[in-house]
């Protein structure tokens, strides 16, 4: 997304345009070395065009005008009046109209992000500063060929000369500007001894090129790409381009210190150029990569916290419909314990039967809350070994009262040499309990005819029990059949839909598998439970 760039005003506005002038002149003297067709004063390095799409990139186009002052003023300062004044007015004109134009259009049309954290910032600044540079080369060197200053036989010596000092100047120069004034300021977390150690390299680099006398400058220019490599896989782009401005800067000073011919420097600058583009699009690239892969930890650390979230509902919706059992339960034993206390006689007795069961429902109950938050937190139970006959007996005597009130007999159908199972004896007294539940909510819906529920267990091959609830109700409905599964999928006016999720879960869970069996009436639900290893 384009950046919206900074807006200032009053005296630190002032300060920006009067820093910005003192910047062009200073850098526009800086590197006046090298002249080339010395009525134009081209160089083969300049940086003020980077300054100039810097200020108008953050700051906005409207800063268009004084990018004409800043070049007349460097003109008059750094060179004096070369040429007639209707010239030099319209040369000092012509890049504050370019570069205006290239600035509104990358930060327009081309949506341009002023912070440079892209590949595709770092493309568009390519692009678009190759061509206008190049178009302003051709129009700026006509100008001087069409007003008698230069012969046109050198136009085209000239224009690329103008073309790559300037386009040099800003890729070294504006992604310098973009990334250290980006809001907050970019910070380095390499330690002292790693930055002098790169800079240490990049010395070095410079000494082996120009100073060390083993072979032409020219061929041993690749040494320079090396320690711009490494400073672009640490830093990423906020260490390339510092990196590259140091190359520059001490490629600028080997060759005032050298003495070369014109055509030399040219050709040092046509690989500075590709030393530039190198830094700045793998600089780019690291940085990119390292924004995705935070981006990725980012959204990695909340789906946790979703998953958390999710974890922690479904497990409340779980305790809340395994505890509305045994809380029914108490209650219905509390409301007893009131009626024998206002009977008198014979109450003692049966008021201490009745305690012993609210105090097995409460142990029941905390048995579930524990149980399931493990469930939740490991994902496991706590396997056992757990005779079946037991756990089948457990299930109806927790189902008794209710079955009773409803008129539904229930019924065990349990080999007596039937081994016992590897569970969770807590998670398979609660599956089973969400199935007889459910068949005698269902039976409790018929109007006439018996009913009647049947838990029977048999072996489903050498490894597993298969334990099984049918009831000769209604059946499942239909548009039910596919969805049942589900959680919150429910028939029922006041179901939550979650004892069968849960079930299928636990069962799962413990090495099983939970399904729907097809019956000739009624409803028929299956699961399995492994064999215990010394049964089996």
């Amino acid at each position: 997304m384009a950046g919206t760039g900074a807006r200032i005003s009053g005296w630190r506005y002032g300060s920006l345009i009067a820093g910005y002038l003192a910047g062009y002149v200073g850098l526009d003297w800086a590197s006046y070395i090298y002249p080339v067709a010395p009525p134009l004063a081209i160089t083969p390095w300049n940086p003020p065009p980077g300054l100039s799409i810097a200020l108008l990139l953050r700051f906005g186009p409207r800063n268009g005008p004084w990018l004409f002052a800043a070049a007349l003023l460097a003109d008059l300062l750094v060179r004096g009046p070369h040429a007639h004044w209707p010239l030099l007015l319209v040369a000092a004109a012509l890049p504050a109209m370019i570069y205006t134009a290239c600035a509104a259009a990358l930060r327009g049309a081309l949506r341009f992000d002023t912070d440079f954290a892209s590949l595709h910032d770092a493309i568009l600044l390519v692009a678009v500063t190759t061509v206008a540079t190049g178009a302003l080369a051709l129009a700026f060197v006509g100008l001087f060929c069409a007003g008698g200053e230069l012969p046109v036989e050198e136009f085209w010596q000239a224009a690329a000369h103008f073309w790559i000092g300037d386009l040099i100047g800003i890729l070294v120069t504006a992604p310098l500007l973009l990334v250290l004034t980006r809001r907050p300021r970019p910070r380095s977390r390499a330690s002292v001894p790693e930055l002098a150690a790169q800079l240490a390299a990049i010395l070095a680099a410079l000494w082996i090129v120009f100073e060390s006398g083993w072979a032409d400058e020219l061929k041993l220019f690749y040494v320079l790409f090396l320690p711009l490599i490494w400073v672009a896989m640490r830093h990423g782009i906020e260490g390339a381009v510092v990196a590259t401005a140091i190359v520059q800067v001490g490629l600028i000073a080997a060759l005032r210190a050298g003495g070369y011919a014109t055509g030399d420097v040219l050709e040092f600058q046509v690989l500075l150029v590709a030393l530039a583009l190198t830094g700045l699009f793998l600089g780019m690239t690291v940085s990119e990569r390292r924004a995705i892969a935070r981006q990725l930890r980012d959204r990695e650390l909340e789906l946790d916290r979703s998953l958390r979230l999710a974890g922690a509902s479904e497990m409340a919706s779980a305790l809340a419909h395994e505890l509305n059992q045994p809380l029914a339960a108490i209650g219905s034993y509390a409301r007893a314990c009131q009626v024998m206390l206002a009977e008198g006689d014979g109450a003692p007795a049966r008021l201490r039967e009745t305690i012993e069961k609210v105090t097995r429902e409460v142990a029941r109950a905390g048995d579930v809350v524990h149980r399931l938050r493990d469930f939740f937190r490991t994902g496991s139970g706590r396997p056992d070994r757990v005779q079946v006959t037991r756990l089948l007996q457990a299930a109806v005597a927790t189902a008794a009262q209710r079955a009773e009130r409803h008129g539904v007999h229930c019924r065990i159908d349990c080999p007596p040499s039937l081994p016992a199972v590897q569970a969770d004896r807590i998670h398979a007294e609660i599956v089973l309990h969400n199935l007889v539940s459910n068949a005698i909510e269902a039976l409790a819906t018929m109007t006439a005819g018996e009913r009647n529920v049947t838990i029977s267990a048999s072996l489903d091959g050498a490894q597993f029990v298969r334990i099984s609830v049918a009831d000769n109700g209604p059946g499942v409905a239909p548009d039910m059949r596919g969805q049942l599964f589900e959680p919150f999928a429910t028939s029922k006016p006041h179901g939550m839909g979650l004892g069968l999720a849960i079930s299928r879960s636990l069962v799962e869970a413990g090495g099983g598998r939970l399904w729907q069996e097809a019956a000739a009436r009624g409803s028929r639900f299956s699961f399995t439970l492994p064999i215990a290893p010394s049964a089996a």
